[in-house]
């Protein structure tokens, strides 16, 4: 599949999962089933790359804002290490945060986004980078579940 063609799959699923409005009633917050979870923290880390659309691009296709949390709940998003419910939590993203789509693996998306700040954070996704490559700047990144990030620009 070429570039282009990834980055169509790509915005056609995130477009569906903001079509559909909610997550599923049975998923938790992470958007895994409950009953498909394990109870270790067993998937090892898997970095979240940018550039795949290639050097005319922005290193990340799309930008969300979380969504579709529950406020009588936590009302909070577990951002994984890995694309599984069965990474490790490496943070916990609020209603409306702003988050840059970087790649998809299955219903997980890895995003960067900038650390909570009173000063304003640049990640450098918006611009190209050369090549498929490792996220490595100074913003956040990991894996969230597609049904809770709402595509905005990409």
């Amino acid at each position: 599949m070429t570039l282009s063609g990834c980055r169509n799959l790509f915005l056609a699923i995130s477009a569906a999962a903001v079509l559909t409005g909610c997550a599923p009633d049975d998923y938790d917050r992470d958007g895994v089933s409950p009953t498909a979870r394990g109870t270790e923290n067993n998937t090892p880390a898997r970095p979240v790359q940018i550039g795949f659309d290639g050097p005319r691009f922005d290193a990340c296709a799309g930008y969300g804002r979380i969504t579709n949390l529950n406020p009588r709940g936590d009302n909070f998003l577990l951002v994984r290490a890995a694309p599984s419910g069965n990474a490790e939590e490496v943070d916990r993203l609020g209603p409306g945060r702003g988050v840059s789509m970087c790649q998809q693996v299955g219903n997980w998306i890895g995003v960067v986004y900038a650390p909570l700040s009173d000063e304003p954070v640049d990640c450098g996704t918006g611009s190209p980078v050369q090549s498929v490559r490792i996220y490595e700047g100074q913003c956040k990144s990991g894996w969230i579940n597609e049904n809770f990030v709402e595509l905005i620009a990409g």
